[in-house]
């Protein structure tokens, strides 16, 4: 077994440059190794631990001792990636830790042998001596092989089913594939599982589900600042049946292992919102060569060319700016259109309307669409607060956007993208669980 020296390349410049991180294991691909599940929060997401727990107990042992010697860590060098000790409240032991995010009063923090997060009060977070840093962490991070978030999605019954599959039983890991989890700085594994003789990824790929021609997506690159308060559940259905258009927008990679800079260009609920990427060079040149195209002679037949699911150029009302667009619903004199570069949503007369040339259809949609992760509305529900609190929180704010996973949306033929999203420091997900309710008899 080979150990990855630093993560520095995955760390803002700052913090590679100003402290020791932890030597994170390097399992060679093709390796098979004993393991259990130590966190499980889906396929696409879970650690494991080696089966013999030696260096674990040696570890722990020497975290419980050496916390109480060890001074408390300034807040100012709290900074995300930061190795330390923290006390997990649960059963007030002290574990080996890293700091992922900090408020005023409290750390965010991944304990590195297991794969867990929690909050801790500052004061309970302690400096991490030499001899435990250059221990290797006892918990890697996984992910099942196979299932490219960016071509499909998992059915939400796949999680309690993956849970009960993997969790406290004697596994055997796989590791395929590689690579650097960049919003926590650590190396993820892409594997298979066997568990009693059971290869784990056959077992729900039942459950996972690829995006259908039909279905590919509008997602994209880049910022602007104008947005639209919209209440979702004026969206319209949109019928794809009925003369849909045969070529679709390009759908662009959205990566689990990157962090992206974002601005949110349409916000309606924490369920449903959209984002545009911090860089808006894209935009910029999509907005000018749609500019271009609207102003060619119309065609008078294309009108009654198109329908719901087609792909256009729309006058936007508001500044009479051509726009591309994707329409939702067709009625005899008007339009009702989404425009895929920011997300909100207009009704159009008719003959606003141009054809989509081809440079434009080959280039990815600038925004995409999003929702919270952790919140699942069979479960819960928010009150009518939540989501004036939301909107002030994003609105015309640059954020620190983390894909979970993406599924295809049941009203309109895009992804949507199970996001946390973090801004200037603060968790947007964890600061919406005052206004989240869960059902009564749900666990």
């Amino acid at each position: 077994m080979e150990y990855i020296q630093s993560a520095s390349d995955s760390l803002p410049k700052h913090l590679a440059e100003s402290c020791d991180l932890y030597k994170w294991p390097n399992i060679s691909q093709n390796m098979t190794v004993d393991v259990y599940a130590s966190s499980i929060a889906g396929p696409q997401y879970f650690w494991c631990q080696h089966a013999n727990t030696e260096d674990l107990n040696k570890v722990s042992s020497l975290a419980k001792a050496a916390a109480q010697a060890q001074d408390v860590i300034p807040p100012e060098n709290l900074k995300p990636g930061t190795p330390c000790l923290a006390l997990f409240s649960e059963d007030n032991q002290w574990y080996r830790a890293q700091v992922t995010s900090n408020a005023d009063k409290t750390v965010h923090v991944m304990f590195v042998d297991y794969g867990n997060e929690c909050d801790v009060e500052q004061k309970y977070v302690r400096l991490l001596p030499q001899n435990l840093l250059e221990m290797v962490p006892q918990g890697f991070l996984c992910c099942l092989d196979g299932s490219m978030e960016s071509s499909g999605s998992w059915d939400e019954k796949v999680y309690d089913d993956f849970y009960n599959l993997i969790v406290d039983k004697p596994l055997k890991v796989t590791v395929a594939a590689m690579e650097n989890y960049s919003e926590i700085a650590v190396p993820q594994h892409s594997v298979t599982v066997e568990c009693d003789k059971i290869e784990v990824n056959k077992v729900i790929q039942k459950y996972w589900k690829s995006f259908s021609s039909e279905h590919c997506g509008d997602v994209a690159q880049t910022n602007t600042s104008s947005h639209n308060f919209q209440n979702r559940n004026n969206t319209h259905n949109l019928d794809v049946s009925k003369e849909m258009s045969t070529s679709m927008y390009k759908q662009p990679e959205m990566s689990r292992s990157k962090t992206e800079m974002v601005y949110a260009s349409c916000i309606a609920e924490p369920t449903f919102f959209w984002c545009q990427f911090a860089n808006t060079e894209d935009l910029c040149k999509v907005s000018q060569l749609a500019q271009q195209a609207g102003e060619a002679q119309q065609d008078v037949t294309f009108p009654q060319r198109i329908g719901p699911g087609s792909h256009c150029l729309a006058l936007f009302p508001d500044d009479k700016l051509w726009y591309r667009a994707l329409i939702v619903q067709k009625g005899s004199k008007t339009l009702h259109v989404l425009f895929v570069d920011y997300g909100n949503e207009s009704d159009i007369d008719i003959q606003d309307i141009r054809p989509l040339p081809q440079n434009l259809l080959e280039q990815a949609p600038q925004a995409f669409l999003c929702r919270l992760f952790g919140f699942d509305e069979s479960k819960g529900s928010w009150d009518d607060q939540a989501y004036d609190f939301f909107y002030n929180l994003l609105i015309e704010k640059p954020l620190k956007l983390q894909v979970f996973s993406v599924e295809s949306h049941s009203e309109i033929p895009v992804p949507q993208y199970s996001v946390e999203i973090e801004c200037k420091g603060v968790s947007i997900n964890a600061s919406l669980l005052q206004h989240w309710k869960l059902k009564e008899n749900v666990l």
